[in-house]
């Protein structure tokens, strides 16, 4: 039988470790068939396949980034960049000009997730005030997010959240100013992307422009972490778009416990909810549980000799922690723990060790841990001997280097230790977080291990560019329990991504800036350059 697409005359990727070089690429029935050489592929062609002539240029599979928020990046690929803006008047030049380009009433937002986005870097040292803001675009609500915890609303913006603020601490809103400060500034931020405050078109709209925007970065497969107990609203959305074919990508939905909130009802509403880990299908599915053990930079729970972290930043409690892992260990279900300190990580493998001796079973990795900045040699070691799988997120350290190195001091220099971790035989995918969200720019980052601001990462903690890629293909299929995800092997999806140039033949200084000529998935076009 012959089938359904050849690609022939470049180089296939298979980014199995000792695939032979190849030059074609069959696809059938959403699956790749075979990979091989231009001849020994041709007697697979029929009347009915189509045929391309890749002229030199790379195949390899699609990228997957297995720690995005989904949701949240696709409003904030909208939102106004600010990390160059000079003054206040230049940041309200701009809010003036996007709101002139919007329809009315539309939120106008910044990125806050941005390294140089900081109101020391503006001539008067603040944010803009409400009263500027209202100058700026009155009929509009305006919310400039400063991470983690400063910001300012217009008057629009403050009546569209009255009601966090009437519950707001003395001292962290000035209604004068509209300026927040505390945490109250991830309260209202974290409201911004709930249903209710955008209607479900404008949700569609953004994410139809996020997946084919994601499309042109090579990106296939999304693992969204999700927003604090916000499954349910993600998930009709997701299902909204995915029928609709504004989501291209498959997307596998973490079910996220809001630490903020009594755990017995955020459990209960895991154990009760009517969809669950493992429902959905192929382009859809329900994954893992999500448990933020700590929290980040200065709420990180370090090990007990370290500062500026203890014991302290644990957003939950030891039996609390058992208790999921116990259900996740009753009902098979992946669950995935935000741990980024060493304290942290030490409390997810004790505890895993302690309920395997009780008479728990996990499957390789079951259980993983994201972020795991500062882990050590001996917890990469009880990781990889309980099976407990690890992603990392190369723009995490990039974007926020100062305030790392600001908490941190010295600990700083221990961070991400990717070469330590391949030399010791560690499996850990690779994702983004935050921005930049481009795999290739995350690869490139834990290549050149160069911060935003071009300080050094630690150079002798860089991974090979073949390594880095790995992260986003065939590491990140293992870490979801997808090996037929992130490989070109025969039998795998037909997930992938054409180059002009290869980008393991290039300098990875120029990876940022590659984008493919075409992107597939299960085996037909999605997306193609103009």
């Amino acid at each position: 039988m012959s089938v359904d697409w050849l690609l022939t005359g470049g180089e296939v990727v298979s980014f199995e470790p000792d695939a032979p070089r190849a030059s074609a690429l069959a696809v059938g029935e959403g699956r790749v068939v075979a990979v091989g050489s231009d001849d020994e592929l041709a007697r697979l062609a029929g009347p009915r396949t189509r045929h391309t002539r890749l002229d030199g240029a790379a195949v390899l599979p699609g990228f997957t980034d297995t720690h995005m928020h989904l949701e949240k990046v696709s409003h904030e690929f909208s939102m106004l960049a600010l990390g160059d803006a000079g003054d206040v008047a230049e940041v309200c030049a701009r809010i003036r000009e996007r709101a002139a380009a919007s329809r009315p009433g539309a939120w106008i937002r910044c990125l806050g997730d941005a390294g140089g986005w900081h109101e020391r870097n503006l001539a008067e040292g603040r944010l803009p005030t409400r009263g500027e803001l209202d100058a700026a675009a009155g009929e509009h609500p305006v919310f400039l997010y400063r991470r983690p915890d400063h910001g300012a609303l217009n008057t629009a913006a403050a009546a569209k959240v009255a009601d966090l603020l009437a519950d707001a601490a003395a001292g962290t809103f000035d209604p004068h100013t509209g300026h927040l400060d505390g945490p109250l500034v991830r309260l209202v931020n974290d409201a911004l992307y709930r249903p209710g405050v955008h209607e479900r078109q404008d949700q569609l709209d953004l994410l139809s422009a996020a997946s084919t925007r994601l499309l042109a970065m090579g990106v296939t497969t999304v693992v969204d972490p999700g927003l604090p107990a916000g499954f349910e609203a993600a998930w009709d959305l997701y299902r909204a778009a995915a029928g609709s074919g504004a989501l291209t990508q498959r997307v596998l939905l973490m079910n996220r416990f809001d630490w903020r909130r009594e755990f017995a009802g955020e459990l209960d509403r895991v154990r009760r909810g009517a969809t669950v880990p493992g429902d959905g299908d192929d382009r859809l599915r329900a994954w893992a549980l999500k448990l933020v053990l700590d929290g980040e930079f200065a709420g990180a729970w370090l090990r007990p000799a370290e500062e500026p972290g203890s014991e302290s930043n644990a957003r939950y409690t030891p039996e609390q922690l058992r208790t999921v892992l116990r259900l996740a260990a009753d009902r098979g279900w992946p669950v995935c723990v935000h741990a980024m300190g060493g304290g942290a990580i030490a409390a997810v493998t004790r505890t895993v060790r302690e309920l395997r001796a009780d008479g728990a079973s996990f499957a390789r990795g079951q259980v993983s841990i994201a972020h795991a900045f500062l882990i050590d040699d001996a917890e990469v070691d009880d990781c990889s001997e309980l099976g407990i799988g690890l992603s990392v997120q190369p723009p995490l350290a990039y974007t926020y280097v100062r305030e790392m190195r600001a908490v941190w001091g010295e600990l700083a220099d221990r961070a991400v230790p990717f070469a330590a971790m391949v030399r010791r035989g560690a499996r850990f995918a690779g994702g983004s977080d935050t921005h930049p969200c481009d795999p290739l720019t995350g690869a490139a980052i834990a290549v050149t291990r160069r911060a935003w601001d071009g300080s050094d990462l630690g150079d002798d903690e860089a991974l090979t560019p073949w390594q880095a890629l790995s992260l986003y293909t065939r590491e990140a299929g293992h870490y979801i329990g997808r090996p037929d995800v992130g490989t070109l092997s025969p039998g795998a999806v037909a997930d992938f991504a054409v180059w002009p140039e290869n980008p393991l033949a290039c300098d990875a200084k120029e990876w940022p800036s590659l984008r493919p000529a075409l992107v597939a998935v299960d085996g037909r076009p999605v997306w193609q350059a103009e």
